[in-house]
């Protein structure tokens, strides 16, 4: 473990293979004494989100000492992406990340994707290569199943324009993501980054996980991922229901474990940030 004085946090932007790809990450870490043991933590969001998804979560992270780094995937949050329908595919998300990673010189990670993000973090496990000595846990957060899902033409259309304007990307926010934001009577304000994440991705991104990204098969090689593997669940999540989750992630995975947020929908950063730390560190002080 590190020593921990104070946090700092930075922002880069980094170009990756071509001009028109440009990754940003924010970076938070303690100003400590670093023992090259303690694994950074790299956060991966939904479709719609950006570093900010994990910004309730960040801070309780690394108030224990463990260094973080959220990622924009391409076309969200400030990082940008080609000017193409079909660039924004989970594999090309995967090479980003490891595009990222290959810059940072640390020998211990851990993924921790949410929903989509989790989509690219199973392929990026599954797959190996250069970054597999170097990976040391994988936290599955309301994840996606790395198996293709393929959904009926209106329920794809509804989501196509889902992220179309503040009205319906609000609507989506708290009527269908979140359990938390809904309702007069709700004693909690939705965040504005929220609802500025969905509507400031560019149109290919936004596009793509409803249009292809869902549909994308990964799964090979997932059967065999041998590090730890945590997967929170959330008991209102109506996007990844629990059945689905452990029927179509942990079944998949051997030996992962299964913990279910209570009283949280999809989001559960957002939902229960409180929560997902909590697990998150058990998870870490097992490595």
């Amino acid at each position: 473990m590190a020593i921990q004085t104070a946090t700092t946090t930075t922002s880069k932007l980094a170009e990756l293979y071509r001009d028109d790809i440009k990754i940003n990450t924010i970076t938070s870490a303690a100003d400590l004494v670093y023992d090259k043991t303690t694994p950074v933590i790299i956060f991966l969001h939904f479709w719609g989100g950006s570093s900010a998804t994990w910004s309730l979560v960040g801070p309780i992270i690394t108030d224990k000492g463990y260094p973080i780094t959220a990622i924009d995937f391409r076309g969200w949050g400030d990082s940008t992406g080609p000017d193409l329908e079909d660039a924004y595919s989970i594999s090309n998300l995967a090479d980003d990340v490891e595009g990222v990673l290959a810059e940072i010189d640390i020998p211990r990670v851990v993924l921790v994707g949410l929903s989509m993000g989790a989509k690219v973090a199973q392929l990026i496990a599954a797959r190996g290569g250069r970054f597999s000595s170097r990976l040391c846990g994988l936290v599955l957060v309301s994840p996606s199943p790395a198996t293709p899902l393929t959904l009926p033409a209106d329920m794809r259309d509804q989501q196509l324009h889902a992220y179309d304007s503040e009205e319906s990307a609000r609507f989506v926010a708290t009527n269908v993501l979140t359990v938390s934001y809904r309702g007069d009577d709700s004693n909690r304000t939705l965040p504005a980054f929220v609802v500025q994440d969905m509507l400031r991705g560019n149109k290919w991104a936004k596009k793509a996980w409803p249009a292809y990204g869902m549909a994308d098969d990964v799964s090979a090689g997932v059967g065999d991922i041998s590090v730890p593997v945590l997967v929170l669940a959330a008991d209102k999540d109506v996007v990844e229901p629990v059945e689905r989750v452990r029927a179509e992630v942990c079944d998949k995975i051997p030996g992962s474990k299964l913990v279910v947020i209570q009283d949280s929908g999809h989001l559960s950063p957002l939902d229960k940030p409180e929560a997902v730390a909590e697990n998150l560190l058990e998870f870490l002080k097992e490595l």
